[in-house]
């Protein structure tokens, strides 16, 4: 039992609280709200949106959703920083439950979403599910082609696996005896830093396919090919830290990456698809670049 609470409030305490990180997003979020209100499941659960200095009005969108319903959900003050690991330790504090999940305020949890996940943390200490990246995405696929990319939980940059922060979840203990998340990471998978430490730990990491979120994907060129920039600056700040931990870099692999981008540009003139991932792989290689100068690392 925490400090000050009685036995009343703990009988009532939820099993289950989902942590939403979110800066301005109103236009999606109750898309997201409406699907975790669709769970099937019989867990008592809360929702806590942690809002990361929205300027559109996000706060009001959500307390006027809630508002009759008998979902618990509640907004919580993010704003002293920016960030979306800002966001995620300010909602896990504020959670009752000793299991926590995040999700995104711009994807949609499937129905059987949360209990695949609570069910994964009754044998891990943090769970990870799958991505599925065609619901959500008819312009993107409709423009460049089938969505790819991470799926579930791999592993990343040639060192340890992780899951991606839009579909994941840990245990509250483990959380506090990590410090939480690092909040220095502010984009591009900052989770990564959080998991990668939670294995290095000793705490188990627990992959959960059937925990499905619906992600929608970035269907303008500019949105896409920054996403992919900020992707790749934020490798090399992984690679200082984890270096002294046994994370290598594998000068030939970079290099067969950098061949494979050379030639996405030859073909690039075939048409929109092409162009987008060439432009996607060079936003990723420019972002190592920076990222490398940035962080006094050799990581490009």
């Amino acid at each position: 039992m925490r400090s000050g609470e009685n036995v009343e409030n703990v009988e009532n305490a939820p099993e289950v609280s989902v942590v939403i990180p979110v800066r301005n997003g109103a236009r999606t979020i109750v898309q997201q709200l409406d699907a975790l209100a669709a769970q099937r499941t019989s867990r008592r659960f809360e929702v806590l949106v942690a809002d990361n200095g929205s300027d559109d009005g996000t706060a009001g969108v959500v307390q006027e959703w809630a508002r009759g319903r008998a979902v618990d959900v509640r907004v919580i003050d993010a704003s002293h920083r920016a960030g979306s690991n800002v966001a995620r330790n300010a909602g896990t504090a504020a959670a009752r439950a000793e299991k926590v999940l995040i999700c995104d305020a711009d994807d949609e949890v499937d129905p059987g979403w949360l209990d695949a996940l609570a069910e994964g943390l009754d044998r891990a200490d943090g769970v990870g599910g799958t991505l599925e990246r065609v619901k959500l995405n008819d312009e993107y696929i409709r423009r460049w082609g089938p969505p790819g990319g991470q799926t579930g939980i791999v592993k990343q940059l040639g060192y340890l696996p992780r899951p991606i922060g839009a579909n994941c979840g840990f245990r509250r203990p483990v959380w506090e005896s990590l410090g939480g998340f690092n909040e220095d990471y502010v984009r591009g998978g900052p989770e990564t830093e959080f998991y990668w430490r939670l294995q290095l730990a000793g705490f188990s990491l627990l992959d959960v396919p059937g925990a499905v979120v619906h992600y929608r994907m970035r269907a303008e060129l500019k949105a896409s090919v920054k996403q992919m920039y900020i992707w790749g600056r934020q490798s090399p700040m992984l690679y200082r830290d984890f270096r002294p931990r046994g994370m290598t870099f594998d000068a030939r692999e970079s290099l067969d990456r950098w061949v494979y981008f050379l030639r996405l540009v030859k073909r690039s003139g075939r048409g929109p698809r092409d162009r987008l991932e060439a432009l996607r792989q060079g936003g990723y290689r420019l972002g190592r670049l920076v990222g490398s100068v940035k962080y006094r690392v050799v990581f490009f």
